[in-house]
């Protein structure tokens, strides 16, 4: 906030990536943590995937994740629906009376089949480049998923670990 104007401020030697997903992040602050930019103190946070202010930081992170990228945008590379089909056709084979850790391991089983009969889904680092954002976000979005009650197949790997436990909450940022 200056002279009671709100502004976002886009570092314009970023790649068009950065600034879209910089500018998302930075409306989920402008939308949720108005109080604390309306107090004077400006966000110090120069990268924006710090975690300094987690609560704050997870919030912005997550809205950005779902502005930017549709559940589609990542169920369907990682091959979702093909998954739960095979999930559901076993789930309804199962018999009613069979115990939890009996359906637990025939999951266990469906999971391993169909990652190693199905291969060449999408990483995370493509499915960024396809829908024009940083990789972290698909990153938020596949714990965003995950909280929501997807069971997804396979989660694809991030190169690093730099948002590794950063959704360990995730489902707070529904309530």
């Amino acid at each position: 906030m200056l002279l009671n104007c709100e502004y976002i401020g886009i570092n314009p030697n970023c790649s068009k990536q950065q600034r879209r997903s910089a500018l998302a992040h930075e409306l989920g602050h402008a939308i949720f943590d108005r109080k604390h930019a309306a107090s004077g103190q400006a966000f110090q946070d120069t990268y924006f995937y710090s975690l300094s202010n987690a609560k704050a930081e997870r919030r912005a992170n997550t809205f950005a994740a779902e502005l930017l990228l549709s559940d589609d945008d990542v169920l369907k590379p990682i091959g979702f629906y093909e998954f739960n089909a095979d999930r559901l056709q076993m789930e309804a084979s199962l018999p009613t009376h069979c115990s939890s850790t009996y359906r637990a391991l025939k999951y266990h089983e469906l999971l391993q089949d169909f990652q190693y009969t199905h291969t060449g889904f999408a990483t995370l680092e493509e499915i960024a480049q396809v829908a024009g954002v940083e990789k972290n976000f698909v990153d938020f979005k596949l714990n965003i998923l995950t909280a929501k009650g997807y069971q997804l197949p396979a989660v694809p790997e991030l190169k690093s670990n730099f948002l590794k436990d950063s959704m360990k909450n995730c489902s707070k940022c529904y309530d």
